[in-house]
């Protein structure tokens, strides 16, 4: 029997998960060492957040939410490469650039409408059937050309809960039709 383990420790155990521990480590640290004057200068962009700052080597890329930003933290790079050699971080380079928006907004408030960066309000409407249908055609034809792996593991649990999501919107579609003719009869 295996038990649980924590992602960090799991990836410890290879070299190469190892490394990109310790490359996520290096880009916190550097987050961290840029973050008050990121902060001076660009009020909402939170370099600790995931994909804002990676290290790579000696090169630090900083992932912006718009060209804009991207121009006020370009006009900072002496100061922050001074920063981060204050931390003792060996960084040559910063190299700046937009972060790509999310496709949808989440539950996470992560889409255009919560973004105070976004240039424009981006309303979509609610997923149809079809989209539905063809995310399951194409989760199906994924779990059915993958080798076994827990990619393909992973395709059937998304294909699985992708037939499960429309039989409940089937249902609640089916339910709401009900009241709709009880109402109408009333």
């Amino acid at each position: 029997m295996t038990t649980a383990r924590r992602l960090p420790d799991a990836l410890a155990q290879s070299p190469a998960g190892a490394a990109l521990v310790e490359r996520f480590a290096a880009s916190q640290r550097a987050a961290a060492a840029i973050e008050p004057e990121c902060k001076r200068i660009v009020p909402d962009l939170a370099p600790k957040r995931s994909g804002v700052c990676d290290l790579h080597g000696s090169t630090l890329r900083v992932n912006a939410r718009s060209s804009a930003q991207v121009a006020k933290l370009r006009q900072a790079v002496p100061r922050l490469l001074s920063q981060l050699r204050q931390q003792g971080l060996d960084v040559n380079e910063i190299k700046f650039g937009v972060q790509p928006r999310s496709l949808s907004s989440s539950k996470w408030g992560t889409g255009p409408e919560t973004n105070p960066g976004a240039q424009e309000s981006v309303r979509r409407a609610p997923a149809s059937g079809s989209d539905f249908e063809k995310a399951i055609g194409f989760a199906s034809k994924l779990s059915l050309t993958l080798p076994n792996s827990p990619l393909r593991d992973a395709a059937r649990r998304l294909l699985s809960s992708l037939k499960r999501g429309v039989a409940r919107m089937r249902e609640s579609n089916q339910a709401r039709d009900q009241q709709d003719d009880k109402e109408d009869d009333a």
